[in-house]
C-alpha cells in the first residue's frame, strides 16, 4: 500500500474559498448536487454542522486542499436530531489517492461522536463512484426518490433526476430524544 500523500484535518475558515471551488467543480459534473452554484459562507456556514467539517490536505502543504466533507441536519425536528445528510466533495486531482474514502472515514468518526445515530446520503444513481464509496463504507442503499409513474425526483437543469438515498446507522447514543433540547 503506498504512503498517504495528505492529511486529514478540521476545516479553518479560511480554508473557505477553496471549498468553493472544489464544490463548484462538483456541481459542474451534473451528478452531485441538485444545487446550481456553490454556496456563499453564510449560507454553508448556517446549513453545515461545522464541527463535523473536515478537509484533506496536501502532506507537503497545508493550505492546499484536496476535499471536504460536512454534515447536515436532515431535518428541525427535535425526534431527527441525531441524523445527519453528508457532503463530500474531491478535486479532480487528488481522485483515486484515497482521499475521498479517508475523509469519509472521518466524518463517520465525528458524528458518532457528536452523538449522531445515522447519516443520509442523497447520491443520483449515474454517481457510481460515490455509490461504491458508500457502500464500501457501511452505508445501505434504502430506496429511491421519484414522483409517480416512473417520473423522476427533481429538477436539475432542464432534466428530471431520480435519487437515491443512501443510510448508514451508527451505535445509538446514550440518551433519550425527550432529553434533546427543543430545535
Amino acid at each position: 500500500m503506498a504512503e498517504k500523500t495528505f492529511i486529514v484535518r478540521d476545516f479553518r475558515q479560511g480554508d473557505f474559498p477553496q471549498v468553493q471551488e472544489i464544490y463548484e467543480h462538483g456541481l459542474n459534473t451534473g451528478h452531485a448536487s441538485y444545487e446550481r452554484r456553490a454556496w456563499d459562507w453564510e449560507k454553508f456556514s448556517t446549513s453545515k454542522l461545522m464541527e463535523s467539517v473536515q478537509v484533506a490536505v496536501d502532506k507537503e502543504d497545508d493550505a492546499k486542499l484536496l476535499g471536504w466533507v460536512a454534515a447536515a441536519p436532515v431535518s428541525s425536528r427535535r425526534v431527527f436530531s441525531g441524523v445527519v445528510e453528508d457532503s463530500i466533495y474531491i478535486s479532480p486531482d487528488a481522485q483515486g489517492r484515497g482521499v475521498a474514502s479517508a475523509l469519509l472515514d472521518a466524518l463517520i468518526e465525528r458524528v458518532s461522536e457528536m452523538g449522531k445515530w445515522a447519516i443520509h446520503s442523497w447520491i443520483f444513481p449515474e454517481n457510481e463512484g460515490s455509490a461504491r464509496l458508500h457502500a464500501s463504507r457501511g452505508f445501505e442503499k434504502v430506496g429511491t426518490y421519484h414522483h409517480l409513474a416512473k417520473m423522476p425526483y427533481g429538477e436539475l437543469a432542464g432534466q428530471w433526476r431520480d435519487t437515491d438515498v443512501w443510510e448508514k446507522l451508527l451505535p445509538k447514543p446514550e440518551i433519550h430524544v425527550d432529553d434533546l433540547p427543543d430545535s
